[in-house]
């Protein structure tokens, strides 16, 4: 009887992972990591010791592979990517794992940390192409859990290993409380904001972030009105990080008012429901 058991659970594991796997991979509600400094990356008096790499070879990639469509979605031609442009991108992955951004000024490691994220995501898709969504990239156990390869260690910096998770929500979030940040960190999926044409610059920066901020606002990504049902259907985003918009979800109606993004008509509605969405397909343009 015992061997008869085993034998039937065996046979039924990959029934099981398939239906786990399917749940993990469906569910659009999530809970977010929260915002919580890891001291290692706390800025230090700045010294200038280290040199801020030149992201060059990262403005060229998108400049030639990210397009922008009719929908408003940046849309990135992975398939079309040369093993030499995917090569530059790995050696400037290589350089940055010798670099010590923490004694820059503020602006600068910032900056620095943004233009990182969204490099390590392409190319961490461009190993994994073609796929449907990134949520199917499974590095380690945890990855089963996590929904895709977000507590990964997928690069390093300044000698440490460091995953995608360690620079959102354990550098950027806590060192720079910004909720724009969240329109400037892209995921390689559908439903996020999109992927910048260019890179992030220093003497830029904040206008860059405020145009990221108002071209996802504006797009039905974002904010989609179904009067059919009475029904305004925002981004998970804004669900996820709630408290880096407001403190409450009638605050974040009164944000994504004060931003233009929904009319105080639509707010005012009898029997207004809320709901979330988000869209986790590959944002290929093929």
């Amino acid at each position: 009887m015992a061997t008869y058991s085993r034998n039937r659970l065996t046979q039924l594991l990959p029934f099981i992972l398939s239906l786990l796997l399917l749940g993990l991979n469906s569910g659009q509600v999530q809970a977010a990591p929260k915002a919580e400094l890891w001291p290692l990356w706390q800025p230090t008096v700045a010294t200038g010791q280290s040199a801020v790499p030149d992201f060059k070879h990262w403005e060229n990639f998108l400049s030639q592979y990210v397009r922008r469509y009719a929908d408003g979605l940046n849309r990135v031609d992975y398939a079309s990517v040369t093993p030499a442009d995917k090569a530059q991108l790995k050696a400037l992955l290589e350089q940055l794992s010798t670099t010590d951004p923490r004694g820059w000024g503020p602006a600068t490691q910032k900056t620095f940390w943004i233009n990182t994220y969204n490099l390590a995501v392409v190319s961490l898709v461009l190993d994994h192409y073609p796929l449907d969504s990134i949520r199917d990239i499974r590095l380690s156990f945890s990855s089963l859990f996590n929904g895709g390869p977000w507590e990964d260690k997928t690069l390093s910096v300044t000698g440490q290993e460091l995953s995608l998770n360690d620079i959102e929500h354990r550098i950027l979030r806590p060192i720079w409380p910004d909720r724009r940040l969240h329109f400037a960190l892209n995921c390689a999926s559908v439903g996020c904001p999109n992927l910048a044409t260019q890179i992030y610059r220093v003497e830029t920066l904040d206008q860059q972030l405020d145009a990221a901020e108002q071209d996802f606002l504006r797009n039905n990504r974002a904010v989609l009105w179904q009067p059919g049902s009475n029904t305004l259907q925002l981004s998970s985003i804004f669900n996820w990080y709630q408290v880096d918009f407001a403190a409450n979800e009638n605050q974040l109606l009164d944000y994504l008012q004060q931003q233009g993004a929904v009319s105080p008509g639509i707010l005012s509605t009898p029997d207004l429901k809320i709901s979330y969405d988000y869209n986790w397909n590959l944002n290929t343009d093929s």
